[in-house]
């Protein structure tokens, strides 16, 4: 089907179909770097762990890594590395207390550096980021607000 042709709405659809492919394609090709990571807290708060996010089917998704878990009295230390590549966004709970839940957002740059671009008590910081994903900004206009 010729271009020209598309009502409004076909194109739009095309248009994000082809955000998310290209977006995967980069993500394919990109470098791919390594991180520790550690931390102990009470599970009772708030297991600590580190996840990939992405957004797929109009959700935002996570895909948790399996880090190794040492569980002691009342608390739990999740630690070890996983890998990541460039223009990921990296969720980390480091633990919690009974009213808050201690989890960042981060951009690992081409760099092989994780930037914090959002607190998970911010939400216009969280909206960014869900734009990102979803291929409406660009990385350095997510880093710069």
């Amino acid at each position: 089907m010729e271009l020209k042709e598309m009502t409004i709405r076909e194109l739009e659809e095309l248009i994000a179909e082809a955000g998310k492919v290209l977006a995967e394609k980069k993500r394919s090709e990109s470098k791919e770097f390594t991180f520790e990571f550690s931390a102990t807290s009470d599970p009772r708060k708030g297991k600590p762990y580190v996840a990939r996010l992405y957004w797929q089917d109009g959700k935002l998704q996570r895909d948790f890594y399996d880090l190794n878990r040492q569980w002691g009295k009342k608390e739990i230390t999740v630690s070890g590395t996983y890998t990541a590549k460039a223009g990921d966004i990296i969720e980390q709970r480091i633990g919690g207390s009974w009213k808050n839940d201690y989890r960042a957002w981060y951009l690992v740059t081409e760099d092989g550096e994780q930037v914090k671009v959002a607190d998970i008590d911010n939400s216009n910081e969280k909206a960014r980021v869900t734009e990102y994903l979803q291929g409406k900004i660009k990385a350095e206009e997510l880093i710069n607000g």
